[in-house]
Order: C-alpha cells, then structure tokens, then sequence
C-alpha cells in the first residue's frame, strides 16, 4: 500500500537577503503553489512557514517553509513530523540542485544528501534517507564560480521561463 503525501518541504533560507537565489528554488516552489490555491503562510514555533490545503481522500496537506536556514532544516522537518504524526514516506522535499540544468528536475524515492547540506540535515534529523525528494535545476555550475557563490547567487530576469 503506498502513502499519501501529507507534507510538501521547500528548501531555502529565510529573509530578504536570500530571496529569489537559486538556493531558494525550494522555497519559491512552495510560494507558486500557494499562490495557486490562494494560500498564506503562517509561522510555527519559530521553525517553519507552514499553509495547508484540504483533499477529501487524505486529510490536510501541508506546505512547509523552513525558516531554521538551510543546514538546520532538518530541525523543522523532524520536529513537525513528529508532532503532525507524518511518516517520512508521506513528506517530499523540494529543493535545488546544480547538476541539474535549470529547468529540469528529478525525482528519488531516497538517497543520500549528494553534497546538499539541507539534505543532509534532514537525513540525520530523520534517521533516514528513505523519503521521496524533487530536485529542481538550477545548473550548470560555472567554471570559476565557488559553488557557494553560485547557490546563493540570485537568478536573472531571463531565467524565469525555465524556472516556471
């Protein structure tokens, strides 16, 4: 018998400074669905921006935004799982991916962190790494840009017909 999703998990850092970088495609997923649903965020327990949305066959469906920046996402992810009684075959992380081209996207049913550091929070946090992930492209990575630089580098007007 397979789960339900229950819980979508976009991956970004909070604030200003960071929006629209392309460590926040997870995030800004979120944000499309929500707008789509006409949904709102709301905070919880100073960890996470949370909204849900209602399917009869399931229940809530919740959205969530960790706000406990990117290597600690795994904090909010545990904490609301486990409050909400969701198991990790019912959550699905959202979040970027440089090998990926911008545009593209995969999908893992589990798998290690592959160098994400929000990944790696949330396998360690989780206790697992059995839990179904989207990786959306924000690549290729440049030569002669760190890779930090580019993560958190904001995208360019001409990049948003590949990222919707």
């Amino acid at each position: 018998m397979s789960k339900q999703v229950k819980l979508f998990v976009g991956l970004g850092n909070p604030g200003h400074k960071y929006k629209n970088t392309r460590h926040n495609l997870g995030f800004m997923v979120l944000d499309s669905i929500a707008l789509a649903k006409g949904l709102e965020f709301k905070n919880w327990d100073n960890m996470a921006d949370i909204s849900f949305y209602e399917v009869p066959s399931i229940g809530k469906v919740w959205l969530l935004k960790p706000t406990t920046f990117m290597n600690l996402s795994g904090d909010a992810v545990s904490s609301f799982a486990k409050y909400y009684k969701i198991s990790t075959e019912e959550i699905v992380i959202c979040y970027d991916d440089f090998s990926i081209p911008l545009g593209g996207y995969k999908i893992r049913m589990s798998g290690s962190a592959g160098g994400h550091n929000g990944i790696k929070s949330i396998i360690e946090r989780l206790h697992t790494d059995k839990f179904p992930r989207i990786k959306f492209g924000i690549g290729p990575l440049p030569k002669f840009i760190d890779m930090s630089d580019f993560v958190l580098s904001k995208f360019a007007e001409e990049d948003d017909i590949k990222i919707n």
